[in-house]
């Protein structure tokens, strides 16, 4: 006979899944190893605490939960079709395994009212950590590690644990979270004291040399006037003079973002396809038509190595060190669609879709905080691939399902 874990051993394991999952909130912005094996661990430890009480499942017959195990199925089926070698398709399993955060986020968060919340701080608390070692690059306070543990940069490409990218995405989100944290807030200290944070979040954004994170900050400050301010068309275009301001002053100001804007400028005039934006211009036009040669379901997982393979080998002819690295699009739509055609696509855009939608039934602090998360990470993934890469995909997955366990709770699957 099997022997299950009694609902009292379920009870305390469930807890225990839970504060690794705080753990691994914390993490997240600062250390992979960590935020793997506090990941790890609990989806480990939620193995038993769902053998113990099952109706901890109830969440995964809701909308974000469903797509995104369709979509982790759709990349384990797409490996039969898959035109790239073998290590490659088993690479992009493992890189879209993350998806089972999600509805493990979901599941261990929509009957515990006051999760979702600690998971949002505890994540910003780690953003925290990331912002503190940017100031210390710039100041060139911050430690090294003799085992390289994490790379530092320093004044000109100011990095610490993550990359310039990596950090301006999830240092964006902080930034404009704090803001609606102050927005919520009733105590005029608390609510000082988050605007405080939000700036401290948000300066290393445009001090530093991530233009991703300039977009991040830009959709971000936009999204929280939509979610919290008096919307008419004359303010909308009001704000977004304002914040483009805002953005031009740091032009002037900044040494780091006046020298990415112009080598912008100048990469997109100059056609030149070995420059990284040509690059990705590059990755566009080689996407695009592969698409077209299989719209329906793609080249397999792992596969958009292989389909650049050709134009590789044109851009860096008689530079083998340049042919051995195996490129991704940086797009995740345009990503998904090579490996799985329209209806990878589909599937992303429906799973962002239903989290937003979700986000949006409910007006209170964590939904909004949702609302904004799917706001800047959508359109930051338009020309990032961030579910292929780890720290992105874990931050987002994570934070999403706990913020949209608790959009479901209250509703039937909590009944």
């Amino acid at each position: 006979m099997q022997h299950l874990p009694s609902p009292a051993v379920g009870g305390r394991i469930e807890r225990l899944a839970r504060q690794l999952l705080l753990l691994a909130a914390f993490s997240i912005p600062f250390s992979t190893a960590l935020t793997n094996i506090f990941a790890g661990l609990t989806l480990i430890a939620f193995v038993p605490a769902l053998l113990a009480d099952r109706s901890l499942a109830r969440p995964l017959a809701s909308p974000a939960a469903l797509l995104a195990l369709a979509l982790l199925a759709l990349v384990l089926v797409g490996g039969t079709w898959s035109i790239a070698p073998p290590n490659e398709v088993s690479m992009g399993m493992r890189k879209y395994a993350k998806l089972l955060i999600l509805p493990v986020a979901i599941c261990l968060c929509w009957r515990a009212p006051g999760l979702p919340a600690r998971v949002l701080r505890w994540s910003l608390a780690g953003s925290a950590v990331l912002a503190t070692s940017l100031y210390l690059v710039w100041i060139d306070m911050m430690p090294t590690s003799s085992l390289g543990w994490w790379r530092v940069g320093d004044a000109s490409d100011p990095f610490a644990f993550r990359n310039h990218i990596t950090a301006g995405i999830l240092l964006s989100f902080a930034a404009c979270a704090a803001f609606l944290l102050a927005t919520h807030e009733a105590r005029t200290r608390a609510r000082w004291a988050w605007l405080a944070a939000g700036v401290y979040f948000g300066a290393p954004i445009l001090m530093g040399n991530g233009r991703t994170g300039y977009v991040g900050l830009f959709i971000g400050l936009f999204a929280l006037y939509l979610l919290r301010g008096r919307v008419t068309l004359l303010r909308s275009v009001l704000v977004a003079a304002l914040i483009s301001t805002l953005f031009a002053g740091a032009y002037l100001v900044s040494p780091n973002l006046k020298l990415r804007m112009d080598l912008l400028v100048k990469e997109v005039a100059v056609d030149n396809p070995a420059s990284p934006n040509g690059l990705r211009k590059s990755y566009m036009k080689v996407g695009i038509q592969s698409v077209l040669e299989r719209p329906l379901l793609g080249h397999g997982t792992g596969s958009f190595a292989e389909v650049f393979a050709p134009e590789a080998r044109r851009i860096w002819a008689g530079q083998p060190n340049e042919l051995k690295v195996r490129h991704q699009p940086h797009s995740e739509p345009l990503l998904l669609a090579v490996q799985f055609g329209l209806i990878g696509a589909g599937l992303y855009f429906a799973l962002l879709g239903a989290i937003g939608k979700a986000a949006l039934r409910r007006r209170d602090l964590n939904a909004n905080a949702l609302a904004l998360l799917v706001a800047i990470y959508g359109v930051t993934s338009l020309f990032n691939s961030l579910l292929w890469n780890p720290t992105e995909a874990c931050w987002f997955l994570l934070l999403a399902g706990a913020l949209y366990g608790h959009c479901m709770q209250g509703r039937s699957t909590a009944q």
